[in-house]
């Protein structure tokens, strides 16, 4: 085997293991757009603190997972209110958590906006 083809193997090897951690980060701000949409559904809909907690931890996950890849302000500001939307569900303080979800909703999609430019 030439050095050529040992090159290209090893290239192949290489975006087998990267490229689907790359497509998965790319889909983690829409992801934690959706959930935190269905924490706020959750809320002030069906008045389920429970629901709204699990599904702001959900975007809790994807919003760290961002965070870690590519940092942007609005997306820490987005955790800091998803921290306080879980904290404040699992107290079952409703309208508290559903008002924390919205106001990360809004740091998730200024966030969305700035990775689209």
């Amino acid at each position: 085997m030439n050095s050529r083809t040992l090159g290209l193997a090893a290239s192949l090897c290489l975006a087998a293991l990267v490229g689907p951690t790359l497509a998965r980060a790319d889909d983690r701000l829409p992801q934690a757009i959706y959930h935190m949409n269905e924490a706020i559904t959750q809320g002030s809909k069906l008045h389920d603190a429970g629901l709204l907690a699990y599904h702001a931890d959900l975007a809790l996950e994807k919003a760290e997972g961002i965070q870690k890849f590519k940092p942007n302000p609005h997306t820490a500001e987005a955790i800091v209110h998803i921290k306080a939307a879980i904290e404040e569900g699992q107290a079952s303080h409703t309208e508290a958590a559903t008002k924390q979800a919205k106001e990360a909703l809004a740091h998730l999609e200024e966030a969305s906006k700035e990775t689209a430019q």
